[in-house]
Protein backbone atom coordinates (compact mmCIF):
# COMPACT_ATOMS: atom_id res chain seq x y z
CA UNK A 1 0.00 0.00 0.00
CA UNK A 2 1.44 3.31 -1.19
CA UNK A 3 1.77 5.83 2.02
CA UNK A 4 2.30 8.59 0.08
CA UNK A 5 -0.32 11.50 0.65
CA UNK A 6 -2.28 12.40 -2.58
CA UNK A 7 -0.49 15.51 -2.68
CA UNK A 8 2.83 13.48 -2.98
CA UNK A 9 1.32 11.11 -5.44
CA UNK A 10 0.24 14.45 -7.51
CA UNK A 11 3.39 16.14 -7.61
CA UNK A 12 5.26 13.08 -8.52
CA UNK A 13 3.09 12.29 -11.35
CA UNK A 14 3.41 15.73 -12.68
CA UNK A 15 7.19 15.93 -12.28
CA UNK A 16 7.46 12.35 -14.24
CA UNK A 17 5.32 14.05 -16.94
CA UNK A 18 7.60 16.77 -17.41
CA UNK A 19 10.38 15.53 -17.07
CA UNK A 20 9.47 12.89 -20.01
CA UNK A 21 8.78 15.97 -22.19
CA UNK A 22 12.29 18.07 -22.07
CA UNK A 23 11.85 18.89 -26.16
CA UNK A 24 8.60 20.93 -24.85
CA UNK A 25 10.59 22.28 -21.90
CA UNK A 26 13.13 23.39 -25.03
CA UNK A 27 10.56 25.25 -26.48
CA UNK A 28 8.67 26.65 -22.98
CA UNK A 29 12.36 28.36 -22.17
CA UNK A 30 12.82 30.14 -25.28
CA UNK A 31 12.01 33.70 -24.58
CA UNK A 32 8.77 33.21 -26.78
CA UNK A 33 6.69 30.30 -26.73
CA UNK A 34 3.40 29.67 -28.13
CA UNK A 35 0.21 28.95 -26.75
CA UNK A 36 0.25 25.47 -28.60
CA UNK A 37 3.81 24.72 -26.19
CA UNK A 38 2.16 25.28 -22.90
CA UNK A 39 -1.04 23.14 -24.24
CA UNK A 40 0.78 20.49 -25.61
CA UNK A 41 2.76 20.03 -22.14
CA UNK A 42 -0.27 20.01 -19.96
CA UNK A 43 -2.14 18.05 -22.28
CA UNK A 44 1.30 15.55 -21.77
CA UNK A 45 0.54 16.44 -17.91
CA UNK A 46 -3.09 15.01 -17.72
CA UNK A 47 -2.59 12.78 -20.26
CA UNK A 48 0.22 10.99 -17.24
CA UNK A 49 -1.90 11.74 -14.57
CA UNK A 50 -4.99 9.71 -15.78
CA UNK A 51 -2.85 6.91 -17.24
CA UNK A 52 -1.64 6.79 -13.48
CA UNK A 53 -5.01 6.25 -11.93
CA UNK A 54 -5.72 10.13 -11.22
CA UNK A 55 -9.76 10.69 -12.01
CA UNK A 56 -10.91 13.98 -13.23
CA UNK A 57 -14.86 15.12 -12.31
CA UNK A 58 -15.60 17.39 -14.90
CA UNK A 59 -18.84 17.72 -12.50
CA UNK A 60 -17.44 17.85 -8.90
CA UNK A 61 -14.19 19.62 -10.19
CA UNK A 62 -12.15 17.53 -8.37
CA UNK A 63 -9.16 15.47 -9.08
CA UNK A 64 -8.92 12.17 -6.95
CA UNK A 65 -6.91 9.06 -6.77
CA UNK A 66 -8.41 5.65 -8.77
CA UNK A 67 -8.05 2.06 -7.17
CA UNK A 68 -5.96 -0.24 -9.81
CA UNK A 69 -4.07 2.80 -11.18
CA UNK A 70 0.22 2.45 -11.36
CA UNK A 71 0.34 4.55 -8.06
CA UNK A 72 3.61 5.86 -8.39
Amino acid sequence: MDHRSFRDQLAFSIGYAVSRSRDLLRRLLKEHITDDARQQLAERVVEHLELSGFEIDEQERIMRKQDGGRGW
